[in-house]
């Protein structure tokens, strides 16, 4: 484990024990949030995502194609190998891998990165294409170090210690690596993560599958060191060793051991002046399938995001945490907004948790399910904790229109007016998995369930998880219709990669 230093120990004790009154901090994000189209804000930021992802008219100037076997211009009938067309691309270029199976460990750098108008695209040609990752170097199928707008999108990845890694160049904002896209892949068997990100801001992860990251680290989806503006969204996680989703700013690497004291507004304070190297801000998260990992996601430092329609476990130890790892209230997961989500927990342990600071937090329209079996049916679980709340350092958060079905509470109890079910039948919901792998679809509720139409419409979430309107009164929970799942299909330009986003397996 890692030791802090007894100056900072110091410090975040002589904050916590100020008689002066704790800054004042924003309430969470009061405007409708949505993944931007090419020039429009995000978080009220003007966007500066991947023109691939952003941009449904966008072309490549030029297209290296690529072959396994491949020994040629780099035309599309005469393909070349992988390496020739990586040591030779510039911003504008895609690089276009036919079918076939590729051993892979391939990576960008600051000197090989596309543009915001120019951005690089590494595509499939179709779903036919699978890469082994290596076991030399970082271990990654595709490794970028300081590249910018990059897109990497349609592969199959299996192995290494990563999937896809994505990093930075320095912790200050100003040495971050931006406009990262990683679209419609599927990964796993990672001894780290499928996916990784550090320093990296304004990076998509959309549309993915990542399973079975092994004890090396053990999560599905990983994005550290204090990036902001973010966007993960239509992916599933499954099986993974550890966290399956986590965003951790990981303060004690980029601010203690860079010599920045916890309470310095360089770790603290807002990316919209460039600091808070120990934040990671403005992230959407929604409409995701995250079950069956050891540990549900954890939102580590994390301020103003939005975070809803997804589906959150069952899992192994416990569920979804907002949480942080020091004592400087500023850096709690705090002013985020959690709407519309289901979460789910099949044991003892939090389903959903606020802890060490992560405050003002708004937490609506949520269901949260605690659940067992027994003999071969489920029924409610009255020892599953639905909410835990930390009194100490939480005060403010607000929680309306929330189910809570069996289970209990810690320091919490529900908010006037919200619905408290202590038993639990299956058919509430379409064909509800009793092991936790069906698919997204399976949580769609049924007419006869108590909480259909129970909660009121919310301006900040009006469509459903698949995209559809919502009318007034709403489901709680991320479905707002029964029947049969739609596809929802992520911006992209790959045709052969128009398909279900990652919502069902």
């Amino acid at each position: 484990m890692l030791q802090i230093p007894a100056r900072y120990k110091l410090s975040a004790l002589l904050l916590a024990c100020s008689l002066l009154p704790a800054p004042v901090m924003a309430a969470p994000y009061s405007g409708l949030v949505k993944a931007p189209a090419r020039g429009e804000d995000f978080f009220g930021t003007p966007e500066h995502f991947n023109r691939y992802y952003t941009d449904p008219d966008y072309k490549p100037e030029r297209v290296l194609h690529v072959s396994p076997s491949g020994n040629g211009d780099g035309s599309e009938a005469s393909p070349m190998r992988p390496e020739e067309a990586f040591s030779q691309v510039r911003a504008g270029d895609e690089i276009l891998f036919h079918q076939g199976r590729y051993a892979g460990c391939w990576g960008l750098d600051e000197d090989s990165s596309g543009t915001y108008d120019l951005p690089i695209v590494i595509r499939a040609a179709s779903s036919d294409v699978s890469i082994d990752c290596c076991n030399s170097g970082r271990k990654a199928c595709f490794n970028l170090e300081g590249a910018s707008h990059i897109a990497i999108d349609g592969f199959r990845m299996n192995g290494g210690s990563y999937g896809i890694r994505t990093v930075g160049l320095h912790y200050k904002a100003a040495g971050h690596q931006k406009g990262i896209a990683i679209l419609n892949n599927r990964i796993g068997n990672q001894y780290k993560d499928p996916v990784f990100s550090g320093q990296s801001d304004w990076i998509v992860v959309d549309g993915n599958i990542a399973h079975h990251a092994g004890t090396g680290d053990g999560h599905g989806i990983y994005l550290s060191n204090g990036g902001d503006w973010f966007i993960v969204r239509n992916n599933e996680l499954h099986d993974n060793s550890s966290s399956d989703f986590q965003i951790n700013a990981d303060p004690i690497s980029t601010c203690a051991e860079a010599d920045i004291a916890y309470d310095d507004p360089r770790c603290d304070g807002s990316a919209l002046e460039g600091r808070g190297q120990g934040v990671s801000e403005f992230v959407l998260v929604e409409s995701n399938y995250f079950h069956i990992s050891d540990v549900g996601p954890n939102f580590t430092s994390v301020r103003n995001a939005v975070v809803r329609n997804n589906i959150f476990g069952p899992y192994g130890r416990h569920g979804t945490s907002f949480w942080q790892e020091t004592d400087n209230p500023r850096l709690g997961s705090s002013d985020n907004r959690i709407e519309h989500n289901l979460f789910i927990g099949f044991n003892r342990r939090h389903v959903l948790q606020n802890t060490r600071d992560s405050d003002r937090n708004l937490i609506r329209n949520n269901i949260l399910l605690g659940y067992r079996l027994s003999g071969s049916s489920v029924e409610a679980n009255p020892e599953t904790v639905l909410v835990e709340i930390d009194t100490d350092t939480v005060h403010d958060s607000r929680f309306s229109g929330n189910v809570y079905i069996g289970g209990r509470f810690s320091g919490f109890s529900p908010a006037r007016g919200e619905q408290r079910l202590k038993t639990f039948s299956s058919d509430w919901f379409a064909t509800f998995p009793p092991d936790g792998m069906g698919t997204a679809a399976a949580y769609r509720p049924e007419k006869t369930a108590p909480f259909v139409d129970k909660a009121s419409l919310l301006p900040t979430t009006p469509m459903d998880m698949e995209g559809r309107p919502r009318r007034n009164p709403v489901n709680p929970g991320p479905w707002e219709y029964g029947g049969e799942l739609r596809a929802t299909i992520t911006p992209q330009h790959s045709a052969s990669t128009k398909q279900n986003t990652g919502i069902t397996r």
